[in-house]
């Protein structure tokens, strides 16, 4: 009944920031926390070019960190968004493959597969841009080999009927709960310092906690989805997109009910505060 954080680090290409991610690197190490890095094999976001690529060899970064047994997920293939929709987990209307025809999708998850393999990368994990996509891509990403998923909203991971392993993403930021396996999905490109030491001195705080994804793929491969993960996660998905606009309305308005205040503003675990 321990908790565990699964670290996932998203929008990993050549032209990331740089800055924040050799302060990241150094600490992960340091503590020897093994993320799953969401590499785009093709960046082609324009909000996603930081800084100029070129800073060292990108490649030879993510085939070092593999072999420190960091895991890599295929973070789509361009990272362009083709269509206004949500898909099976998205909370914002925008995604680079669902809605679109069987035989578009497996071109692009071919190409992204295909760049991987050249440059000596396994893609281990599928992690889609804006938690976007549909039945169609996880087909296609089974027939590939791709049979692990980052996305969904359970407390522990589970295998599918068709042999997929769902580790559901549930937060953005640490929390602390009782118990479960949950992933905590960061985007560091567009962080402040405030916010960077902030994560940094999380990383040290739940050191304890933490877990990799392949120990969690070998606990949790034969289990099976139950009633109870249908219950959570259609409590997670409500409590996901109520969340913030509870906690920005209760910012706004002071009460004398303090602790009603905090149970309501947190429907989902409390948020660490320093």
């Amino acid at each position: 009944m321990q908790t565990r954080f699964i670290l996932r680090l998203d929008d990993i290409c050549p032209t990331m920031n740089w800055r924040i991610w050799r302060l990241l690197e150094r600490d992960l190490f340091g503590l020897n926390i093994k993320p799953l890095m969401a590499v785009i094999p093709d960046n082609r976001d324009r909000e996603l070019m930081v800084n100029a690529p070129g800073v060292g060899d990108f490649w030879n970064s993510v085939r070092s960190w593999q072999e420190h047994g960091w895991t890599i997920g295929l973070h789509g293939y361009q990272h362009r968004y083709l269509t206004n929709l949500a898909g099976m987990y998205g909370r914002i209307p925008r995604s680079e493959f669902a809605g679109l025809p069987y035989e578009i999708q497996e071109i692009k998850l071919r190409n992204a597969v295909r760049i991987f393999r050249e440059q000596r990368v396994s893609p281990e994990v599928w992690v889609a841009p804006a938690h976007s996509f549909d039945a169609t891509t996880v087909s296609i990403l089974s027939e590939l080999g791709v049979r692990i998923i980052s996305d969904g909203y359970a407390i522990y991971p589970y295998q599918d009927a068709e042999g997929v392993t769902w580790i559901p993403q549930q937060f953005g930021k640490f929390r602390k709960l009782p118990f479960g396996v949950w992933t905590i999905c960061c985007h560091f490109n567009s962080w402040t310092d405030i916010e960077t030491d902030r994560f940094r001195r999380d990383l040290r705080k739940y050191r304890r906690h933490f877990t990799a994804v392949s120990d969690v793929v070998k606990s949790y491969r034969e289990r099976r989805r139950n009633w109870l993960d249908l219950s959570a996660s259609r409590l997670l998905d409500f409590g996901l997109r109520i969340g913030r606009p509870i906690r920005e309305n209760f910012r706004r308005t002071r009460t004398e009910l303090p602790e009603l205040r905090v149970a309501a503003s947190h429907p989902l675990g409390i948020d660490d505060e320093y």
